[in-house]
């Protein structure tokens, strides 16, 4: 994030932006955190026993820290906006100089980890698809945890080094090429390697369907480990999904940052005007961070049935339904899912 302005120029264009995007945080900061709320609810209760993976822990840190983006952080950005937009001036005094400066310290260590966090979910995708044999000797809940763990405090360690006499200039432009930039190139290749296992997956998926149709010889047995094959392969096609889709949002979103930042520093501005003007656009990609934090559980409610089934028996809404399975597969989104359900609903 960038906190530093111009102090002259006609500052009108400029502080109507910090209004709007104010007011659009403030509409966000309660979808975030309600949404990311529900999410860590249905996780916990996991009625559907369906949440017990290593990699869980990957999408609880993230959730965690989309609700500690509403909670703390957005409020601290709308008391900046509002009070410079309001004072007409685009410097505050203290103490809203300091709480502004803390949000800004806050919102570096939480947006940036959760570019590693999504990364993280990639990689640990990749790894099911493509070595699905290897997957959980390799990706153990161990190493999920040391990973949050370790990008969690990597990121606090580095922006606490400008209080122990680190130029604060030279912090940002690390953190640009290092973080902001370097990160999102390796979410975008990354995220082009997932997608390209993911289509040799679904193409193997749908020949290992195609020979399961045609077999005569299955018996009962043979057709509910059938149907556990074939379910598995489903819900790794819609996490796979989830996290194409995360990864895409987070790149897309971050991007008008990332270039908006990249100019301030390597392009020089001839007039205060144009100085005014970049500020703008950087406070709007900050904006789309935001909109990305907001987005993140509406994903998984988007593409995982499951998850809204869950989301639908914590609620209250069916709590005695199961739906039945089909031969398509589509009707049954875990098979040992189904089978806690119907336990519960004969009981």
């Amino acid at each position: 994030m960038n906190d530093s302005y111009p102090t002259t120029g006609d500052i009108s264009f400029f502080l109507k932006t910090q209004l709007a995007t104010a007011i659009c945080l403030m509409c966000l900061s309660p979808i975030t955190i309600i949404s990311n709320v529900l999410l860590l609810l249905i996780i916990f209760r996991d009625p559907l026993k369906c949440f017990r993976s290593p990699v869980t822990y990957f999408i609880v840190a993230l959730a965690l820290v989309d609700i500690s983006t509403g909670i703390f952080i957005e409020p601290f950005f709308v008391m900046d906006r509002m009070l410079k937009y309001f004072t007409w001036s685009l410097i505050l005094h203290e103490p809203y100089k300091s709480l502004s400066r803390f949000g800004v310290i806050l919102s570096y260590v939480g947006l940036n980890t959760s570019f590693l966090l999504v990364l993280g979910l990639i990689v640990s995708q990749y790894i099911a698809i493509t070595y699905p044999h290897r997957y959980r000797s390799i990706v153990t809940t161990p190493r999920v945890l040391a990973c949050i763990y370790m990008t969690c405090l990597y990121f606090i360690a580095f922006i606490l080094l400008q209080f122990v006499g680190v130029p604060r200039q030279i912090l940002l432009k690390v953190d640009l090429h290092l973080h902001s930039t370097l990160i999102t190139v390796l979410l975008i290749c990354s995220s082009f390697m997932l997608l390209r296992a993911f289509c040799k997956f679904a193409k193997r998926s749908r020949q290992l369907r195609a020979a399961a149709h045609n077999s005569t010889r299955e018996d009962t047995r043979g057709d509910a480990r059938a149907s556990l094959t074939r379910t598995n392969r489903i819900n790794e096609k819609q996490f796979t999904i989830v996290t194409l889709l995360l990864s895409a949002i987070l790149v897309v979103c971050g991007l008008p940052h990332v270039i908006s930042v990249h100019i301030s520093f390597y392009a020089r501005q001839q007039t205060l005007q144009e100085e005014l003007n970049l500020a703008a656009v950087i406070t709007i990609g900050d904006e789309m961070m935001f909109l990305k934090v907001a987005l993140d559980a509406f994903i998984y409610a988007w593409r995982l049935t499951k998850y809204r089934r869950s989301l639908k028996m914590v609620l209250g809404y069916e709590a005695n339904r199961v739906e039945p399975y089909t031969s398509d597969g589509r009707a049954m989104e875990n098979f040992t899912c189904q089978e806690v359900a119907a336990d519960k609903h004969r009981h």
